[in-house]
């Protein structure tokens, strides 16, 4: 077997914090994190930039069936967590009920910084997401296969919407979540890159312009890992079931190893204009 066949692939999760009886969030993500952490360890389970949330990740794999079975296990964890502390947690892609404005947002130097920044951005970002890891050490050849997938994203964003209502209220979008990160400087598909130095270029000029604080700024449904040697596809939605993660995560896995051989094989590129990708955005 070429060793692109055994490509890795992990997931990220983001959970909401709900009262069980009525369903509205509940700011108390970092005190769930804390207890889930006893299970799953530091590394693997934290707070996010609302007090709403919890993100889980699990380890990287190159089974299936290991990754379906540590996002139960993850899943497990946090639910026992949330039920330690007389709540429950919720996987979908915005808070169906409950005040969600102004955001009450985790303490800590970076959440502030952001706040700073951002202003009502991050005041009104109560969105969670799944995101999903494969395995690309090489920096080139990751934006290689980021160009070729900027075609799939609307499908992706379609497969898994998961946010129709946005604290008690119908949006009429099945993505409230996608819409609602649009409104980023640096966000939605990325960019066509033609190297590395592209990217790099780029970041700076971003960083320059207050666009983002690093590169963990960099909000495109499609980046480079900044600390672990993968190409993270962000588009999903949090998604309702283990069930559903898992196939979308071996989607995602397939698309990345089929794009991959193609880069192998110097097929040509399909380069849809931004404008295209974003009007797809929003019909999906």
């Amino acid at each position: 077997m070429r060793a692109e066949g055994r490509m890795s692939f992990g997931v990220e999760e983001e959970y909401l914090v709900v009262d069980p009886a009525s369903r509205e969030v509940r700011p108390y993500g970092a005190q769930v994190a804390a207890l889930a952490a006893r299970r799953l360890g530091r590394e693997r389970v934290g707070d996010e930039i609302s007090r709403f949330q919890v993100e889980a990740r699990t380890s990287p794999h190159t089974r299936l069936a290991d990754l379906a079975d540590d996002i139960n296990a993850m899943r497990g964890a946090v639910a026992d967590a949330a039920r330690e502390r007389g709540l429950t947690v919720v996987s979908s892609g915005a808070p169906v009920l409950g005040e969600v404005r102004p955001l009450p947002l985790t303490r800590g130097p970076r959440y502030a910084e952001s706040l700073a920044a951002f202003r009502a951005l991050d005041d009104e970002q109560c969105a969670a997401a799944c995101h999903v890891h494969v395995g690309i050490a090489d920096r080139a050849t990751a934006l290689e296969v980021s160009n070729r997938l900027r075609p799939w994203l609307p499908v992706l964003v379609s497969l898994t919407a998961n946010s129709p209502y946005w604290a008690g209220r119908w949006t009429g979008y099945a993505s409230w979540r996608t819409l609602s990160w649009a409104r980023w400087p640096v966000a939605g598909p990325p960019p066509y890159f033609d190297s590395v130095a592209h990217f790099d270029e780029l970041l700076g000029h971003l960083h320059a312009a207050g666009a983002v604080m690093d590169q963990g700024g960099l909000y495109w449904d499609v980046r480079p890992s900044a600390h672990v040697p993968t190409l993270e596809i962000r588009v999903a939605d949090a998604q309702t079931t283990a069930g559903e993660t898992v196939m979308y995560a071996a989607l995602v896995r397939a698309l990345a190893l089929t794009e991959l051989r193609a880069v192998h094989a110097g097929e040509p590129v399909v380069n849809p204009a931004p404008e295209v990708l974003r009007a797809a955005y929003w019909r999906a």
